[in-house]
């Protein structure tokens, strides 16, 4: 095939956006283009395909992240609701930013602790994203603690319990926010990894953390309340914790965006989702960051 090359006056042209602009989207790597003889040029088959993947996203909403039960209810209310859909990817919130800063999602969920501040504030934006142009939205609170079997069995009082020999323990996968909690209150308890019975276990999400001591394969497992309340699992409280949507800063302003934010603030929403145990829905929507 004969490959069509445009000049920057005939891309100008081709999809009607002054020069101005297409050199600051060349300049800030946003478009495709080459570099002939000091001149820039356009293959138009590589512009085609820009525009489509740029509607694409500016369609559809993709959250990658922390995994998370009233995050799954709630965009399944949205997509029941409206032409725009989302589609949501639970691969740990240190890998949601990852997606988002290489632009494979539009949004972040997470939940980190600051573990040097012993809290949840914004840090991790400079920790894991190389540029400081995001805005971050809290979504809501959630209860982290121990599952263990109903009538406590074992008689787990709490983390120190868990070096115990006759505690197995199951752990979240690598990456995940609910790890990282778990790291920091061990290492603020002082205990070693290595003492604990199951720590190099990993499962994949909070479900599989509760089916796991549902079936007997562990005596304990470290997630979220509602997961205990579902599986009839008794519930040892640990920590509070803030879950929040990272959001690029351009994006932010996008009307996709602002609908989605608007759709937090309907009292229709709030009493769909309020009877989710172990969340606290107060600062839903408030932005936190910057």
């Amino acid at each position: 095939t004969n490959m069509e090359i445009l000049s920057t006056k005939e891309l100008a042209k081709y999809i009607k956006i002054n020069e101005k602009k297409i050199y600051k989207l060349v300049q800030e790597g946003k478009i495709p283009h080459a570099k002939i003889g000091g001149k820039i040029a356009f293959t138009k088959e590589l512009i085609d395909r820009w525009i489509l993947e740029n509607t694409e996203m500016e369609r559809h909403i993709l959250i990658a992240g922390s995994d998370d039960v009233l995050l799954r209810k709630i965009i399944d209310i949205y997509n029941g609701e409206h032409p725009s859909k989302i589609f949501y990817a639970p691969v740990g919130s240190i890998n949601g930013l990852k997606l988002l800063e290489q632009k494979g999602a539009t949004i972040a969920c997470v939940h980190i602790i600051d573990i040097e501040k012993r809290q949840y504030v914004a840090s991790y934006i400079n920790r894991y994203l190389t540029k400081n142009d995001y805005v971050v939205v809290r979504l809501f609170s959630r209860q982290q603690g121990l599952y263990v079997k109903k009538g406590n069995p074992k008689g787990i009082k709490g983390i120190k319990d868990l070096i115990r020999d006759d505690v197995v323990f199951v752990n979240r996968n690598k990456g995940s926010g609910t790890r990282l909690l778990l790291d920091f209150l061990l290492n603020e308890a002082g205990i070693e990894t290595n003492m604990m019975h199951g720590y190099n276990n990993e499962v994949g999400s909070h479900l599989e953390c509760g089916l796991s001591v549902l079936k007997g394969n562990a005596d304990a497992a470290f997630g979220i309340e509602y997961i205990a309340h579902v599986l009839n699992l008794d519930f040892i409280f640990l920590m509070n914790e803030k879950f929040d949507m990272v959001i690029p800063k351009d994006y932010y302003h996008s009307q996709i965006i602002k609908d989605f934010l608007a759709f937090f603030d309907q009292s229709k929403l709030i009493n769909k989702i309020k009877d989710f145990a172990g969340y606290s829905l107060e600062e839903m929507g408030s932005i936190v960051y910057p």
